[in-house]
């Protein structure tokens, strides 16, 4: 599209420049920068990226928006002066690419915990029922047997909206969105059509950003006064039982799903082996049996929000819960990984104490033997979840290894040193094992018959985040090659 059309669109302060080059990209990323694209100088928490205009133009960009003209960088491009850069882009990709999510239907995700799990569940769902659907999330964007990894929960908006052209081009339906507390504030859902929000759970995370929690629940709140059709919330969660109050006084449509307090949609009498979860369901009135191959309660709220979505959406409930019994469970999340070591390892992204304390209590219901979990601690973020999280295993661990997670530039030997504080507290064992590999290994290696191991924190994420580095990281791999070795190491395997 000629470049005067888009303007025609968008609130600016000023044009210079050609306007009848041609636009049909957008990227905040100056190294990405191409023929035919707009680069978007934001200015950011490190950098601004007005610095990196000339480099944008020589990668081929053929225009530039930003909120001033550098001195240096005049005449040397067609550049679109707006406000906010940052709340511009959202509403300018939305147009480049073709208002795609109008032809999507989209539900978001939200909360401290879940999101990953919930968007699967939502995939599965729609599997089932022979509808092609996409995801974008922490484990990357799936479009059709496309993956793409992305570096933050919720991309950039002008990726958003490139990532959504491309699934409406490849005639996908339905997409599934993890949208983060920072998204949110950011601006990077906004002319992002959703017509379902869901709400997981609030819990302490991201106070390096947000600062305190009632900022970090008023990020997340924005989310469900954008959908369109309907809200899902868990009220089981305080924070979840404080929005759905607040949406109905609002006027905001919104279900309440739960398992301990009265809900919409709401489970009752539930069974957890290491197999699963089975549970009566009652939605909006009518009673059913369900179960779901991933044990525990956090599962079945999981499910619950999932279930909620989809019925907002028009499916019969009745599908829904065949699919439920269906979907084999979430890669990385609850994860048992198999072995002939007559004992249970469970891969999990658990990385708040919350989460940590949802997945002990969940092992704690089938568990016969020892339970041994290694888990770690990011550096440069929330310090005070460091110590509670190592009281969590403390109380529920026989053996806490832990070890490295996305250290930064800080020593990880010291975070290990912060966690060991609440494992003592608690009475617990624990060892230090710096090197995450290492970690795993030991943990494996010195498992007895009917111990159940826990290996916390990492789970699908592809790297470890060292100083400036994202060194490449396979926690999976790495525990099943570990498994074979023990397994050589004991002659159950040739």
């Amino acid at each position: 599209m000629d470049i005067k059309n888009l303007l025609k669109e968008i609130e600016h302060i000023s044009f210079e420049g050609n306007d009848t080059v041609d636009i049909n990209g957008i990227t905040n990323d100056s190294r990405k920068a191409k023929k035919g694209d707009i680069f978007v100088a934001i200015k950011g928490f490190t950098s601004d990226g007005h610095k990196f205009i000339d480099d944008a133009i020589r990668n081929g960009a053929s225009a530039v928006m930003c909120d001033h003209v550098p001195e240096e960088s005049k005449g040397t491009s067609n550049f679109v002066v707006v406000k906010s850069p940052r709340e511009s882009m959202a509403p300018a990709a939305n147009i480049i690419y073709g208002r795609p999510s109008e032809k999507i239907h989209i539900a978001g995700v939200t909360g401290t915990n879940g999101k990953t799990s919930t968007t699967y569940l939502l995939q599965g769902i729609y599997d089932h029922l022979g509808e092609k659907s996409g995801i974008i999330g922490t484990m990357g964007v799936l479009i059709g047997e496309e993956k793409i990894k992305i570096d933050n929960t919720t991309p950039e908006a002008a990726d958003i909206q490139r990532y959504l052209s491309k699934m409406s081009e490849k005639n996908i339906t339905h997409c599934f969105m993890e949208v983060s507390s920072h998204a949110l504030e950011l601006n990077r859902v906004d002319n992002v059509n959703i017509e379902v929000g869901i709400f997981t759970n609030l819990t302490r995370d991201h106070l390096d950003f947000h600062k305190t929690m009632e900022n970090y629940y008023q990020a997340k709140k924005k989310l469900f006064y954008l959908t369109r059709v309907n809200n899902i919330i868990n009220v089981d969660d305080t924070y979840g039982h404080r929005l759905y109050s607040e949406l109905k006084a609002d006027g905001v449509k919104a279900l309440s799903v739960g398992i301990e307090n009265e809900a919409d949609i709401k489970a009752s009498n539930l069974t957890t082996t290491m197999k699963g979860t089975s549970f009566d369901l009652d939605i909006m009135g009518v009673r059913k049996k369900v179960h779901v191959n991933t044990p525990g309660k956090f599962s079945v709220l999981n499910s619950l929000g999932a279930l909620g979505a989809a019925y907002a959406m028009g499916v019969a409930a009745d599908d829904i819960i065949d699919a439920l019994c269906s979907i084999k469970g979430v890669k990385g999340r609850f994860e048992i990984l198999e072995n002939n070591l007559d004992c249970t390892i469970i891969l999990d992204f658990a990385h708040t104490p919350d989460g940590l304390e949802k997945v002990m209590e969940t092992i704690d219901e089938f568990a016969q033997g020892r339970k041994i979990v290694m888990f770690g601690a990011g550096g440069e973020r929330d310090l005070s979840r460091r110590a509670p999280m190592g009281e969590i295993a403390g109380r529920y661990c026989d053996l806490s290894i832990l070890t490295s997670d996305n250290p930064r530039f800080e020593d990880p030997y010291d975070i290990c040193m912060e966690i060991s504080k609440g494992v003592e507290k608690a009475g617990g064992k624990f060892e230090i094992i710096v090197e995450r590999d290492r970690a795993i290994y030991y943990a494996i290696d010195n498992s007895k018959s009917n111990d159940v191991i826990l290996l916390a924190g990492k789970s699908t994420e592809p790297y470890q985040d060292m100083g400036t580095e994202k060194v490449p990281y396979d926690e999976g791999y790495i525990a099943k090659m570990a498994i074979r070795d023990v397994e050589k190491k004991r002659g159950l395997r040739e």
